[in-house]
């Protein structure tokens, strides 16, 4: 008989002999989606199928059946997979501990659970884990709140220690299936030796997660389309950004609205192109973490720059190519990027008002260039006044001495002299 699989017309004749078994075998990418759950199905509503979802790093976007899946972020990379390509020595070891405990202490935690027909083997409960780890905190350090657990779960998971089951979700104190890397294979069960190892090291362990926790959730927001953020997030994200170096010239309004539209970029090899010169300005990028060179033709790398140092910003202020290429220098490079639409709706002009005065290549005094009331005959501002924003106490001093001191100031809103001097 004739079972038609797809809409391209693509059909498969059932031989009696070989049985359906075998053209399931055969054809499981397509006849998957004939027996999954309703929440899955994507050749009957237009969506592309399974052997086509791929991310840019070749991992599949599966369709989970475990609730309503995270949103793509908006450069289509999937927030739930990790972002290094392998976990680090200190990870992989504290996933190795707490999952040795975890089947030692409360094996019926790690099983084989079923939803919607489907199995997963070997997974554990989101919300379950929290309790667990909430439970050891109690005993060995202090864990604070269960989102502060969130955090030290994540961190795990944007190495790859543990991941979400059909990689849809970060982690949450929820209802979902989490799997420890360990457990996409067969592997031996701990042994008493095993249990004492890892209860000597769960202290330095609990330790460290925690230390992690914090950066773990920013990222875990960062992460989160801008529509998805909550006014918690937003909050967590300005105050990240107030000690960053090249936002302190701008404004605590601005740096609120930049919250709810900054992006997070994350590459884990060295070398990697971020742009090239002469391509199209796209985003202003802050460097987390790591470091990059710039690259000019013809001179090769003329400078390197290193964590909370920006780039990318010339050419979305001018409208012009960019004028060198940037590679990363290190692996595991992290980025905050600004993208476009949102660099020329929130700050542009502010940076195309800035004024930077530089020494040895930094900055030491940011000035602000405002119109006055005066105005030309054309309707544009004639006169200018320029106010500090920020730079070292030298030149501030200086500025004040220069232009404050023996001028007469009647522009009350102008308080630079008297918070300087506080």
């Amino acid at each position: 008989m004739g079972i038609k699989l797809s809409t391209h017309a693509v059909y498969y004749v059932v031989d009696k002999k070989k049985g359906f078994k075998l053209i399931w075998k055969r054809n499981r990418h397509l006849m998957e989606d004939i027996v999954s759950p309703i929440s899955t199905l994507r050749t009957l509503t237009g969506l592309p199928l399974q052997e086509d979802c791929r991310t840019s790093n070749g991992n599949v976007r599966s369709f989970s059946p475990l609730g309503k899946k995270d949103s793509l972020t908006p450069d289509g990379l999937n927030p739930a997979l990790p972002i290094t390509q392998e976990p680090s020595t200190a990870l992989s070891r504290a996933g190795w501990v707490l999952r040795t405990l975890i089947l030692c202490q409360s094996s019926h935690l790690i099983r084989d659970r079923k939803f919607h027909a489907r199995t997963f083997r070997k997974c554990l409960v989101g919300s379950e884990m929290v309790d667990w780890l909430m439970h050891q905190g109690a005993i060995y350090v202090r864990i604070h709140s269960r989102s502060q657990a969130v955090g030290m779960w994540q961190a795990l998971m944007e190495e790859g220690v543990i991941s979400h089951v059909t990689n849809e979700h970060q982690f949450k104190d929820k209802f979902l299936f989490y799997r420890f890397r360990e457990d996409q294979q067969e592997v031996t069960s701990p042994t008493s030796d095993d249990k004492h190892q890892a209860e000597k090291e769960l202290p330095d362990v609990l330790g460290d997660l925690l230390r992690l926790a914090p950066d773990a959730v920013f990222r875990m927001i960062l992460r989160k389309p801008s529509n998805e953020r909550t006014d918690e997030d937003l909050e967590i994200i300005y105050e990240e950004l107030l000690p960053i170096k090249a936002l302190s010239h701008l404004s605590s309004s601005v740096k609120r609205e930049l919250a709810g539209v900054l992006v997070f970029e994350s590459h884990p090899k060295a070398g990697t192109v971020l742009f090239n010169q002469g391509d199209e300005g796209k985003s202003w990028f802050i460097i987390l973490k790591g470091s990059v060179n710039v690259v000019i033709y013809g001179k090769g790398v003329v400078c390197s720059l290193h964590e909370n140092d920006d780039f990318g910003k010339l050419a979305l202020v001018n409208d012009a190519p960019r004028a060198a290429t940037i590679i990363t220098r290190e692996n595991n490079c992290h980025f905050l990027r600004v993208d476009k639409d949102d660099f020329n709706n929130i700050i542009r002009d502010v940076e195309a008002n800035t004024v930077r005065l530089k020494e040895h290549g930094q900055d030491v005094l940011l000035l602000q260039k405002i119109p006055t009331d005066g105005r030309a005959v054309d309707g544009t501002h004639s006169h200018y006044k320029y106010m500090v924003m920020a730079g070292t106490p030298q030149k501030m001093l200086e500025h004040l001495l220069e232009t404050r001191i023996d001028q007469r100031n009647d522009d009350t809103t102008d308080t630079f002299l008297e918070d300087f001097l506080f």
